[in-house]
């Protein structure tokens, strides 16, 4: 293999399995009096005989482990996000809608971050494990106050919502951009990539709550009760439960 070529970790495991192959084909061959042969990592070597940083065995372990890591922080993120959804809307529909447009914003980021040429390192690893808890922020102050509002229709509870907490979520979105901004334009260089995936997070987190949470929630999100003008009790099961209208005096003969 060239050591100059970079290869995914995918290639470099189907690589690896064939000398893995190979080695026990002389180990069975020749047999244990030698020892059992095994492979070395040698990378290769500058022109003063110093070694380069680019072992491919090396690389696919970390390249795996990078994968993995993100992986498994960005599912148990948004498995929070949703426990804390559905405590804070007590209604699972809400909950659904809102972890989707997590989501949404989550594969926007990354898919801006694979355009711009960015491979998968031990930053960018620990920022996307971060992403979900600063996704979740705008959407979960926009459903709670959806879930919050007295009126019946889910367009009317949209409105409400919006008039109560748009304001507050948008100058709180226009703060963390600022402060992304300054992160972004620090030397040290895991700085500055956690200050450029913060600020695309809390952009396209408060675009997709939007511009996709609020709309959604108009069209098909739960309804309350005209019964009495009142919000309904929602609960994770049931967003249409009724509440039995008490009387506002008892007559005493």
């Amino acid at each position: 293999m060239n050591d100059n070529v970079f290869l995914p970790a995918s290639e470099l495991r189907e690589k690896y399995d064939d000398y893995e192959g190979l080695v026990d084909e002389i180990n069975e061959a020749v047999g244990t009096t030698l020892g059992d042969a095994f492979q070395v990592a040698l990378g290769a070597e500058d022109p003063g005989g110093q070694p380069l940083a680019n072992n491919k065995w090396i690389n696919m372990v970390l390249q795996e482990l990078y994968v993995r890591m993100s992986t498994v922080g960005v599912v148990i993120g948004i498995s929070i996000a949703f426990v804390v959804l559905v405590l804070s809307t007590r209604n699972l529909l809400a909950a659904s809608i809102s972890v989707l447009s997590i989501a949404c914003a989550l594969v926007t980021v990354i898919g801006i971050t694979v355009a711009m040429g960015w491979e998968l390192g031990s930053s960018e690893a620990i920022c996307l494990m971060t992403l979900t808890g600063f996704a979740v922020d705008y959407v979960v102050h926009l459903s709670h106050s959806y879930m919050e509002s007295t009126s019946h229709s889910p367009l009317e509870r949209t409105h409400d919502a919006l008039r109560d907490m748009g304001i507050s979520v948008f100058w709180g979105m226009l703060t963390s951009f600022v402060a992304a901004l300054a992160l972004a334009s620090c030397q040290l260089q895991f700085l500055s990539k956690f200050g450029y995936f913060f600020l695309l997070t809390i952009t396209f987190a408060y675009l997709w709550a939007l511009l996709f949470l609020m709309p959604l929630l108009a069209t098909v999100g739960p309804r309350s009760s005209p019964a009495d003008g009142r919000a309904v009790p929602h609960t994770p099961y049931n967003s249409n439960t009724t509440r039995r209208k008490v009387p506002d005096a008892i007559e005493v003969a």
